[in-house]
């Protein structure tokens, strides 16, 4: 957070990457944890939006929602 220059209940949007695709999540708080550095942790269904529907699993083949890269932008 404080690399980015974010702070507590600022407003960001989520933008995720993946084989040229980005995707968008708009308007959530930033809530400190305390997870691993250049983590992100989010809700569900809320950031459903974010997961590339061509990033499946290898055997059950459904969308991968266990990794997603992004970003975050202040708003």
């Amino acid at each position: 957070m404080k690399k980015q220059g974010l702070s507590k209940l600022d407003k960001v949007n989520l933008t995720s990457h993946f084989q040229g695709e980005k995707r968008n999540a708009f308007g959530f708080l930033v809530i400190p944890y305390s997870i691993p550095k250049q983590c992100t942790a989010t809700y569900f269904p809320e950031t459903n939006v974010l997961v590339p529907i061509k990033s499946k699993a290898r055997i059950s083949h459904t969308p991968a929602s266990k990794t997603v890269i992004i970003t975050v932008i202040k708003q």
